[in-house]
């Protein structure tokens, strides 16, 4: 039985997986700009890393 090869991890994979972080961080600093409420900018800043949190593990295989 043979295992399935990876798919290589380029550096437009990772520029892929770090848009959502670096979208999350825009909110923030936009928040902070048009003076909003701070959570709004922080809870941006953690969705953003959960969905490259996703998008990483959707490369590796990991499903759930």
């Amino acid at each position: 039985m043979t295992t399935p090869t990876r798919k290589p991890i380029t550096p437009f994979t990772l520029l892929k997986w770090a848009l959502p972080v670096l979208a999350g961080l825009g909110v923030l600093a936009l928040a902070f700009a048009m003076n909003w409420e701070p959570w709004f900018g922080y809870a941006a800043v953690i969705a953003g890393g959960l969905g490259a949190l996703m998008l990483a593990s959707e490369h590796f295989g990991v499903r759930g």
